[in-house]
């Protein structure tokens, strides 16, 4: 019940300021590329061997620059990297970059996406429709299915029946949405990338809680666990969009 109301909550949010876009999604973007700082901090044990605040900043100064002018985010991204890496303690720098890079690079893919002057809203609610049907659609494979175990030494709960119900929920999500109405070039193409790029975020943030003995990213999102644990598809399909839209498959 709880999962279920905060959803109700989470969707209409998303989708409005996907929709408005301007200063609403830049401003969600920011607060969510913090919240995901904290997190990766706390799952990674930066807040308990050495100061958080740093991997925050640089965090909320890359992405707040690239909403305003992305060519100065560019550039300064390696910046930021090189200045965490410096500052770090040196069991720490492949901990801060890492966190670094696998926030930062699908939130300005992000900004990108959503600043192309004709589809942003149509590409980004794409990838979202996409991302949350494969999720579901895994979550209810796994729970009705079951079956073998799709990677045990990484997520034990996961199934391949929650992989193949994932990927089929995604591809079916994103190809109802094009049906409807909103045009993406090659849309069974996309959406099966798409689909399979969020399984792939899914267990890559798996690895990062099992390696750090962490169940959850936090109690960020009631009956949900953290932001990272919702966004954990997108972190990977996200970039996977741009390079298809960079490379003229999907627009």
């Amino acid at each position: 019940m709880l999962r279920a109301l905060s959803a109700l909550v989470m969707v209409p949010l998303a989708v409005s300021s996907l929709y408005v876009g301007g200063a609403l999604f830049h401003g969600l973007i920011l607060a969510l590329a913090c919240v995901m700082a904290l997190e990766w901090s706390s799952v990674t044990s930066i807040s308990q061997r050495g100061p958080m605040a740093p991997l925050v900043f640089v965090v909320a100064l890359t992405v707040a620059v690239s909403v305003s002018d992305m060519q100065l985010g560019l550039l300064l991204w390696p910046f930021g990297a090189l200045f965490l890496w410096i500052l770090a303690q040196n069991q720490r720098r492949c901990v801060h970059v890492m966190g670094f890079a696998y926030i930062t690079i699908p939130v300005l893919a992000l900004i990108i996406l959503r600043q192309e002057p004709e589809h942003g809203f149509s590409l980004l609610l794409i990838l979202m429709v996409v991302v949350w049907c494969a999720d579901t659609f895994a979550y209810l494979g796994g729970r009705i299915i079951g079956g073998p175990k799709l990677w045990p030494s990484i997520s034990p709960s996961k199934t391949w029946a929650g992989a193949i119900t994932g990927f089929a929920g995604g591809l079916l999500g994103g190809n109802i949405l094009c049906a409807i109405g909103f045009e993406v070039q090659s849309c069974l193409l996309v959406s099966a990338v798409l689909a399979l790029a969020s399984i792939m975020g899914d267990l890559m943030e798996s690895f990062f809680k099992r390696f750090y003995g962490q169940k959850d990213s936090s109690n960020f999102i009631p009956g949900h666990g953290g932001l990272l644990d919702r966004v954990d598809g997108i972190v990977v399909a996200a970039p996977v969009l741009w390079v298809l839209v960079f490379l003229g498959v999907a627009i």
